[in-house]
């Protein structure tokens, strides 16, 4: 039999230098020698929820995910491409305004350095702002609706014709009598600021950056005069008269203004030398102003719409064998009646331009020589959408989406009732026992 000796000594040796190493890897860790992790960290940006997804211009929205940057700045978050403000940043969350979305729905992008991500999609419910006026047991007053609910901004006399909406500022022009006086004005955010000095009113209002620019029409010396307003100060628009080749300035009134890409564009109308009324239009407030081409009949101007390099003008022109108006609308100078003014007269009140298709609010009576009501009318393409069956009126119109927004108003039997169609179905704004007008609309 075999006898196994064990060594002490080597034994206990080994058992020493095992635990020499596992100290000596124990200082090394301790001294701050990197440890490779087998796990690498992910760093990619993501979102992983959203605190809402049916969202209002102005709401506020958290977005928590991964990896956003914890600098404000360094985060780009867009809706439907539309940038949002960014309120705060951490790791994990961020936290934006709701910017004016444009759609009825919009994706959610975010980038963070060179990597972007989505966070799905949202649903957007735009604002409805209608302009008009609403009576009190004894006169009307300047009102405006938003999503139905009403502002009254004064206790006189008073009406609105035209409203903008500036990020958060509301622009609303219109008029006001006090002591025997009617004045134009136009309101921001509820401050009133007078515009004109004589008996007068506004009719049209834009706003660009810091510039407010208002159309109306003032009487000077016996004489009521288109007018246009930038920052407070008038001017009298004169017109180059094409009949004596001559710059006049007659009767009439400046009815519409819009902006695009800072350009100003003005439209109106003025008796011209034959006493017939004329349409007229200036760019960036270039004066005299031309006149738009007509049938040589009475014509008016009532509203302006560009886009593009192209400048729809909607107003009427009479019928030049039974004298009745027209509702017309001009593109580029370029004329296409909407109602034949035959046995009928009809009016065009706005334009509103998306895409290829153009749509244009007015209204009708059909029935001139019997007498008949008016109807509330819109055109799209040329092609009419008559809204109402009662004596009612279309004054203003918007397209957002797929949706047709058009202001207004609508006889009950008793009174005029204030009102706006989506898609040709009614919502009522002013009270039903007094009388009331929507006169403009703009969605947002």
């Amino acid at each position: 039999m075999k006898t196994i000796k064990y060594n002490t000594f080597a034994t206990a040796s080994g058992i020493a230098f095992v635990l020499f190493l596992f100290a000596l890897s124990s200082c090394k860790k301790e001294n701050g020698t990197p440890i490779t992790d087998p796990t690498p960290k992910d760093t990619t940006l993501k979102v992983a929820s959203l605190s809402a997804t049916t969202l209002h211009y102005g709401d506020t929205l958290s977005i928590t995910g991964s990896n956003f940057s914890t600098v404000v700045l360094n985060n780009t978050v867009t809706i439907n491409e539309v940038a949002a403000i960014v309120q705060s940043a951490t790791a994990t969350q961020l936290k934006i305004i709701v910017p004016a979305v444009g759609a009825v729905s919009g994706e959610v992008k975010i980038k963070t350095g060179a990597q972007t991500t989505t966070g799905g999609n949202i649903t957007y419910v735009p604002d409805v702002f209608v302009a008009g006026s609403q009576n009190n047991n004894s006169r009307p007053l300047a009102t405006y609706w938003k999503n139905g609910s009403a502002v009254t901004l004064s206790i006189e006399e008073s009406g609105l014709n035209s409203i903008f909406i500036n990020g958060n500022d509301v622009y609303v022009a219109g008029r006001e009598r006090i002591n025997n006086l009617q004045l134009a004005n136009y309101w921001k955010n509820g401050t009133k600021t007078t515009l004109g000095i004589n008996e007068s009113a506004a009719n049209s209002i834009s706003v660009n950056g810091n510039d407010v620019h208002v159309g109306g029409w003032e009487i000077i010396n016996g004489f009521d005069l288109s007018r246009y307003w930038k920052n407070g100060t008038g001017t009298t628009i004169s017109v180059n008269d094409p009949i004596v080749s001559q710059v006049v300035t007659g009767n009439g009134s400046c009815t519409g203004i819009y902006i695009n890409n800072n350009n100003v564009y003005a439209v109106g109308s003025y008796r011209n030398s034959q006493g017939r009324f004329s349409p007229w239009e200036f760019t960036n407030g270039t004066i005299p102003a031309n006149t738009i081409p007509n049938n040589d009949k009475h014509c008016f101007a009532n509203a302006v719409f560009a886009i593009g390099s192209d400048k729809y003008v909607a107003g009427n022109q009479n019928n030049a064998s039974t004298g009745l108006a027209m509702a017309t609308i001009w593109k580029n100078g370029t004329v296409a009646t909407l109602t034949a003014g035959t046995a009928s007269v009809g009016v065009a009140t706005a334009v509103f331009v998306k895409g290829n298709d153009v749509y244009v609010a007015g209204y009708e009576q059909e029935n001139y020589y019997g007498g008949g009501p008016t109807f509330a009318k819109y055109w799209k393409n040329g092609i009419e959408v008559k809204l109402s069956t009662a004596s009612s009126g279309a004054t203003g119109i918007a397209v957002f989406g797929n949706d047709v927004y058009v202001s207004g108003w609508e006889n009950n039997g008793a009174y005029s009732v204030a009102k706006y169609w989506k898609n040709g179905v009614a919502v009522n704004l002013g009270n039903t026992t007094l009388n009331s007008s929507g006169n403009a609309i703009v969605v947002r």
